[in-house]
C-alpha cells in the first residue's frame, strides 16, 4: 500500500491527469487516490485522532498483563485515550447490578407476560430504569 501510495504521489506531483483522457477505468485505482486526499485534507492537530494513531502502531500487550496497568503506563503519552480507557475497562465490583436486573425482569415477565420478546423487554426494562423525574 505504502509503494502504491508513493507511486501515486509522485505522478500526481509530476504532471498533470486532466490532460490525459483516462481510457480505462480502474475503481482500486481511484479509491486510492481519494483516501490519499483525504489523508491529506485530514487535520493532524485533533489530538484524539493522533493519539489513537499513536496507540495504534505501539506493540501490542501481552495477554496477562493488566490492562490498567498498561494504561498508566500510557497515561502521560495519551491522556484523553487513557480517560476513555479507564471509562470502560473499569469493572463493577459485585453481582448487585446483574441481580437487580434480573429480578426486574422477572418482575415484567410473569406467567400473563410470557410471550413477551426480548427487544420489547429491553425497552421495558429501560422505561423502568428512568428516575421518576423524566416521567413528569
Amino acid at each position: 500500500m505504502k509503494a502504491t501510495i508513493q507511486n501515486e504521489v509522485v505522478e500526481s506531483d509530476s504532471s498533470d491527469h486532466s490532460d490525459k483522457p483516462e481510457d480505462n477505468f480502474s475503481l482500486w485505482n481511484d479509491h486510492h487516490k481519494l483516501v490519499h486526499k483525504s489523508w491529506k485534507t485530514a487535520k493532524s492537530d485533533d489530538a484524539i485522532f493522533d493519539e489513537l494513531s499513536i496507540y495504534l502502531r505501539s506493540p501490542v500487550g501481552r495477554l496477562n498483563e493488566n490492562p490498567l496497568e498498561i494504561w498508566n503506563d500510557l497515561k502521560i503519552q495519551l491522556p484523553k485515550l487513557h480517560t476513555i480507557a479507564y471509562k470502560y475497562l473499569t469493572m463493577v465490583g459485585t453481582s448487585v447490578p446483574s441481580e437487580r436486573l434480573f429480578s426486574k425482569a422477572a418482575q415484567i415477565v410473569n406467567q400473563q407476560r410470557n410471550r413477551l420478546k426480548g427487544k420489547r423487554l429491553n425497552k421495558l426494562l429501560f422505561l423502568q430504569s428512568l428516575p421518576k423525574a423524566h416521567w413528569v
